[in-house]
């Protein structure tokens, strides 16, 4: 049997893999969402919710198609993309904008004793919406990438994954921290940087698949440069001056 393009460019098992896609969103978002759908929640996260997951679906779906070599319906999907992901981007910065006025109004959106009680509120909501304008910047970034340069199988694939594991982060980190609560676990730093170390593992395994191929390697090698500008600005953002007047001036005065 031949291999679909997508074993040829990636990992055989990519498509099934990024099926535990589903069970790490439902989980890691369940406690602060999924079981609060009864209640009262604000709307931007109900549309923020469905637009994510529209994407889930799309991120999913998109390398089946390739792997089940129906190219047809991969690039009919593809293209409702291009009008979903502004949605995506737009209901991504509205949520960002919420968290960062929440954290500012004085809200407690963070554990007791995670920031010092003389801190201006303005400083911490701009860390509180760190992590997410980074995956934020990252999803806008691969997408753009991975449309520009959709007629080059490999550099498109690699893009597209990249944007597919963004899903990861929120869910990731998410999902780490309820479990390292539930048995009691501090929420260090091999925590706090797993699902970065992972994403960069993935890549990484990626780029030595491409060398052995022979195939390009221009792609792989600028998402481990994307994503490592990434996590340099994650610890280089908060409370610098820059990052808190640009985060005012976004999420508040816009």
């Amino acid at each position: 049997m031949n291999k679909s393009l997508l074993d040829r460019v990636t990992f055989p098992w990519l498509a099934w893999a990024l099926l535990l896609l589903i069970p790490i969103t439902f989980f890691g978002f369940y406690p602060t969402y999924f079981s609060k759908l009864s209640g009262s929640l604000p709307s931007v996260y109900h549309i923020h919710s469905g637009m994510m997951l529209l994407w889930l679906f799309m991120a999913i779906a998109l390398p089946f198609l390739i792997k089940l070599n129906k190219i047809r319906y991969h690039k009919t999907i593809g293209k409702i993309s291009y009008v979903l992901m502004p949605l995506i981007i737009a209901s991504g910065y509205f949520i960002l904008r919420f968290s960062y006025q929440r954290a500012l109004s004085g809200e407690v959106v963070v554990p007791p004793d995670y920031y010092p009680e003389d801190l201006p509120l303005h400083i911490k909501a701009a860390d509180f919406v760190v992590i997410g304008s980074v995956y934020w910047i990252w999803l806008m970034v691969y997408y753009i990438l991975g449309v520009s340069f959709r007629k080059n199988v490999v550099a498109h694939a690699t893009f597209m994954l990249a944007a597919a594991l963004t899903i990861l982060g929120p869910a990731g980190d998410r999902l780490i921290g309820h479990i390292c609560d539930a048995m009691g676990w501090p929420f260090n730093a091999i925590a706090g940087n797993f699902v970065f170390g992972l994403v960069a593992a993935v890549f990484i395994g990626l780029l030595c698949i491409h060398k052995k191929k022979n195939l390009e390697l221009q792609p792989t090698i600028s998402v481990l440069a994307i994503h490592g500008l990434g996590i340099f600005l994650f610890y280089s953002m908060p409370y610098h001056p820059l990052w808190n007047r640009f985060a005012a001036f976004f999420f508040n005065t816009i």
